[in-house]
């Protein structure tokens, strides 16, 4: 595939798409289910729907390893994923949100249970059609169509709900991921490089197992630093939306900060991303993004004190997404480097993003656990040296790892 033939537009939509509705979902939905009178133990069962993307790594070894239907092994899955993806919204908009409460959250869960699949299914794809000098830009547009489908999902339609309501904003959503069904039914994927000479499944599980464990060794300190990065700007955003409750803002206007005004300026920064490592390389791109994600959480100190005005509010808000999906699409640019390598891409691609994943969780947590013993300022400091320590940690072990590679 040459380069004027890479389907660029293609991966907008899917990574637009695959974010929209989890962004209504977790966004917007909380506030209009409550608007329409549904009890806070029932909302409470809506964060139900995340469990399905804590398995990604589990599912990937079967993406990798059968393909569906349909021609390619990356766009079978892609187009039953997405095809399923749009039947259940279209079902959840025909249903009473209020009388079928427990019908549509079943939904939803197996919904997002596709969306993993088509989340690691175009992963691999990524991986697969991407060279090493394309893979920056194939991750900037990765984090920006994300914050674009927040924009939509998370801000627009909760802004457009009193007129569409519960069932014309499901059939919104409908519609979107529809078009992405379509331009998938038109894309021809490549063939797999690798050929995988095992017939049984018990085999191709049995050697894939065998690379995990070689690869985990050979990239034991990229690991590190995967397990060590999230402290770095996940528990200090986790206290934003807590800060600001106690701040009496009020839940439209903490949306359209964080949902609408910071992830426009995150798409920003996640085409940032492209132009630093194109100009500096992947080792100064991600210490010096790192650098920045730990001067910018400095900005979230006046906040803590209690100085919650707008401006205030919104520099710290601005100063995070500048750094935070730049470093990202950085970090994951080399995530796939490293996976573009091995004939399961998705596996691979899975293996190390779902590390950043789980510790972001654990950190978030952990920062609000703190926060309440020793305040939220001190959570902020913490972070700040901890960021400015990994990215110390980080120039010096990606300097023995691009050495040993030849890179710089």
């Amino acid at each position: 595939m040459t380069e004027n033939k890479k389907p660029w537009v293609l991966l907008i939509s899917i990574y637009t798409t695959q974010y929209i509705g989890v962004a209504f979902i977790i966004s917007a939905a909380f506030a209009i289910l409550r608007q329409s009178g549904i009890a806070l133990d029932k909302l409470a069962l809506l964060n139900l729907i995340a469990i399905p993307m804590l398995g990604k790594v589990l599912y990937a070894p079967f993406v990798d390893n059968f393909r569906l239907f349909f021609q390619g092994q990356y766009r079978s899955w892609l187009i039953c994923a997405q095809m399923a993806m749009t039947v259940l919204l279209f079902i959840c908009g025909l249903l009473d949100i209020q009388q079928q409460f427990s019908t549509i959250l079943i939904l939803l869960i197996v919904y997002t249970l596709f969306m993993s699949l088509q989340d690691v299914s175009i992963d691999g794809l990524a991986c697969k059609l991407f060279d090493e000098s394309q893979r920056q830009f194939a991750n900037s547009i990765q984090y920006a169509s994300n914050l674009l489908g927040n924009i939509i999902g998370g801000g627009a339609l909760l802004m457009l709900y009193p007129w569409l309501q519960w069932q014309g904003a499901l059939w919104v959503l409908t519609g979107l991921t529809a078009i992405t069904s379509i331009q998938l039914i038109f894309f021809k994927e490549p063939e797999n490089i690798f050929n995988n000479s095992h017939k049984h499944i018990a085999s191709r599980f049995s050697s894939l197992a065998q690379q995990i464990s070689v690869f985990v060794k050979q990239h034991r300190h990229w690991f590190i630093l995967l397990f060590l990065y999230p402290i770095g700007f996940t528990a200090v955003f986790g206290m934003l939306n807590p800060m600001l409750v106690d701040a009496k803002w009020s839940l439209p206007d903490i949306g359209f900060a964080t949902k609408v005004f910071g992830s426009l300026i995150g798409i920003i920064s996640a085409f940032l991303a492209t132009l630093v490592i194109n100009k500096h390389g992947r080792k100064s791109a991600l210490i010096g993004f790192t650098l920045l994600q730990g001067v910018a959480l400095l900005s979230f100190i006046p906040l803590t004190l209690g100085y919650t005005s707008k401006p205030l509010v919104y520099f710290a808000i601005f100063a995070y997404f500048i750094a935070n999906p730049g470093l990202m699409a950085t970090l994951s640019t080399m995530i796939m480097d490293r996976a573009a390598m091995m004939p399961a891409k998705a596996t691979f691609f899975s293996l190390q993003l779902s590390l950043i994943v789980f510790m972001g969780f654990a950190y978030s947590a952990a920062g609000l656990m703190l926060a309440q013993h020793i305040g939220y300022m001190w959570v902020v400091i913490l972070t700040f040296i901890c960021a400015m320590l990994v990215a110390l940690l980080a120039r010096r072990l990606l300097a023995v790892t691009f050495k040993a590679a030849g890179k710089v």
